[in-house]
């Protein structure tokens, strides 16, 4: 990397700099810190990721970091079809009295997306419900289906994998799943003729403790390489289901957390739902499962086995999440669900 050339294009003469991720550096120069990042964005991304940077700023929303501009007025540096950006360099505060992680995370987003709120109407997605109820019985049939062939292809062996010998421990909480996610696309598909608008906002997209920062009395969000702007569901998901990958996430603070972030976004049944749905999405736990069976070269047994209970564990978690929403809905779903 040309670091003279680069940074010459914020005008600056580095003192030192400390590599202190493989895609963040801390940069010292005329007395102050900055970190300057090594951006995953694509070519093609650029123009988003500007967009919402725009967006961000002309909001004025808290706990942002901006970015600086160079000398020729733009937010980025590209070197040799890489992108850099410069921030100012922030400080995690060392306390003596730990910061609830749950609570941080969750009071930040619900700031973000209560600042960044609009509404769009759903009469499009209403006028294809039919569609919609074609797709969720076609995917739970394939679930189902694909599911009891791996079974059966696993116990067929003499010996099994240790993966493969999870997989099939698992095969029953797994049809369980399924048997709720088709509850939940239920009361989606009815909860959905009930309501003529959503909320969107603008969402992180990342969200997880490497990607915030608490000083003081509050807390910054980096890294917005991922924004967009959809449903406030998106963040919850992609926060919660960081969390469920870890056996001692703690349920009972996650589902404490969801209340709080209710008191920023009100969401409706139908939203609720569509959370729901996204956290039983059984997606990736297939995608482990045909890994299996075409494996990554260099991809050790150990490494499948905790793959797979990875992936488990962000379903059960979510299983789990699910029962607690579920108490939370504004209408009773009993008669929905017959």
């Amino acid at each position: 990397m040309r670091w003279s050339q680069l940074l010459q294009s914020y005008q600056l003469q580095p003192e030192s700099i400390e590599q202190i991720t493989d895609r963040l550096y801390k940069i010292e120069a005329d007395h102050q810190q900055y970190a300057l990042k090594h951006a995953r964005l694509l070519p093609e991304d650029v123009g988003r990721w500007q967009a919402i940077q725009q967006y961000i700023q002309g909001k004025k929303i808290f706990g942002f970091v901006p970015v600086y501009s160079t000398v020729h007025q733009r937010s980025f540096v590209e070197d040799n079809g890489e992108i850099y950006y410069l921030m100012p360099w922030v400080n995690r505060e060392i306390s003596e009295q730990p910061a609830d992680e749950y609570a941080t995370a969750i009071h930040t987003i619900g700031k973000l997306h209560a600042a960044t709120m609009d509404y769009h109407k759903i009469e499009a997605v209403k006028q294809n419900r039919s569609t919609l109820e074609s797709q969720f019985e076609q995917e739970l049939s394939y679930c189902r289906e694909q599911m009891l062939q791996y079974v059966r292809l696993f116990e067929a062996k003499r010996f099994m994998s240790p993966a493969e010998l999870q997989i099939c421990m698992y095969y029953r909480d797994v049809e369980q799943l399924f048997n709720k996610m088709e509850e939940w696309q239920e009361i989606y598909l009815d909860r959905m003729e009930e309501t003529d608008q959503m909320k969107y906002t603008l969402c992180h997209g990342n969200v997880k403790p490497s990607h915030y920062m608490t000083t003081g009395m509050n807390t910054y969000l980096l890294n917005w390489e991922y924004a967009l702007m959809t449903s406030p569901t998106y963040d919850l998901v992609s926060y919660y289901q960081y969390l469920f990958r870890f056996h001692d996430c703690d349920m009972d603070k996650i589902s404490e957390s969801f209340s709080v972030y209710c008191r920023y976004i009100d969401l409706s049944d139908y939203e609720k739902s569509l959370l729901v749905l996204q956290l039983l999405s059984p997606h990736n736990w297939f995608r482990s499962m045909s890994e299996i069976m075409q494996p990554r070269r260099g991809t050790s047994n150990v490494r499948k086995s905790v793959e797979i209970e990875v992936e488990f564990r962000k379903l059960f978690h979510g299983f789990q999440m699910q029962e607690y929403i579920y108490q939370t809905l504004k209408t009773d779903p009993i008669d929905d669900l017959g």
